[in-house]
């Protein structure tokens, strides 16, 4: 510990562009800050004159001040302390420094600096880990189900063309749609666990693809007295496995279905060029909305928001848009309503191109 106090110019290690840096001083019980400083405190939406002066309720959540008092406490007592924060979305791992004379703190010098991408990089890493798990335990569960169902299926259709009593003909519908349910979910499996496999890229007018799948669901928006709008200013041409799309936009269709009330509503789907050479679509609707504990894991194996869906169904198109090089994020609000925007990379040469109609 220092055991005079030596002034320092602490402007000159302030990470400016990727950080900030900050003072501290313990009065009447409580923590002032005196100073702040740095690119990074912006970023995260706050101002110094937000800070300076002020104690941490003053300016952050209630929960984050509890946590941050016991670290400002274990400084002030002449520990240095490492801890990561989070606020606004971004990430910072800060240090705090005690500034002594004589055995007593008189301040509290803090630095912290960004570390957003790098725990970017770990959940992705830890995103990569779950799905290669889940993949193998996919592979090895798709095979063992799918033999029988296929003998289950080839069987029960033989039943239905020769049974005398029709009585017993719905429940044998029932049956072979049950049946097609299940495979289906293998289906699902089996694409996690081999998402390369099967895909064929080709040029294709993405716009009568988007205009096809709000037509496939229809039937399903009429049902509940919903109107599905597109809007979109001129023919866009996407070089991209269309079968795996038209399952990307009838799944986050059915999904705004299920999610939207049958009382006239609107679901708005919109297709637009992206400045980058990209292509963007968004669907809107008016439904329940997603709270944001949920909307955190939308995209985790096996995690659902239907009382009856597997997990399966988000993870699926997030495969596809990742192997397109696109991205998909989702924005909600309970009671409000949800946003998917999907943006997808183009080639600005595609019109030249055969289309795949």
């Amino acid at each position: 510990m220092n055991d005079k106090y030596i002034g320092v110019d602490y402007e000159q290690f302030i990470p400016r562009e990727t950080g900030f840096i900050f003072k501290f001083i313990k009065k009447d019980n409580q923590f002032i800050h005196t100073f702040i400083e740095g690119k990074l405190i912006e970023k995260i939406g706050l101002y110094s004159d937000l800070i300076i002066g002020k104690t941490l309720i003053e300016f952050l959540p209630a929960d984050q001040v509890k946590r941050k008092e016991i670290f400002y406490e274990k400084a002030w007592n002449g520990e240095q302390v490492n801890y990561e924060g989070n606020l606004g979305g971004i990430y910072y791992l800060a240090v705090l420094n005690p500034i002594q004379i004589n055995g007593e703190t008189v301040e509290v010098i803090g630095t912290a600096i960004d570390i957003t991408s790098e725990k970017t990089r770990e959940k992705q890493a830890q995103q990569m880990e779950k799905l290669s798990v889940v993949g193998e335990l996919a592979a090895g569960i798709a095979h063992e189900i799918r033999n029988p169902l296929t003998s289950l299926k080839g069987f029960a259709k033989i039943v239905k063309e020769s049974v005398a009593d029709q009585k017993l003909i719905p429940y044998l519908d029932i049956m072979l749609d049950e049946m097609d349910r299940i495979n289906q979910i293998v289906n699902e499996f089996m694409f996690i666990a081999k998402p390369n496999e099967n895909v064929h890229f080709q040029y294709v007018n993405f716009s009568k693809l988007v205009s096809d799948c709000i037509h496939f669901m229809e039937p399903q928006a009429n049902l509940k007295s919903i109107k599905v709008d597109f809007e979109v200013d001129r023919e866009i041409i996407l070089n991209c496995d269309r079968n795996q799309m038209k399952q990307v936009l009838i799944n986050l269709l059915q999904n705004a279905i299920e999610a939207t009330d049958d009382n006239g509503h609107f679901i708005s789907v919109r297709l637009d060029e992206v400045v980058g050479e990209s292509v963007m679509v968004t669907i809107r609707d008016k439904g329940c909305g997603i709270p944001e504990s949920r909307l955190k894991r939308l995209f985790e194996p096996f995690y659902s928001t239907k009382e009856k869906g597997t997990g399966l169904g988000l993870l699926t198109c997030k495969r596809i848009i990742d192997l397109h090089q696109g991205s998909i994020d989702i924005e909600s609000q309970p009671g409000e309503g949800t946003l998917i925007r999907i943006v997808l990379p183009r080639n600005k040469n595609a019109e030249t191109l055969l289309i795949a109609e």
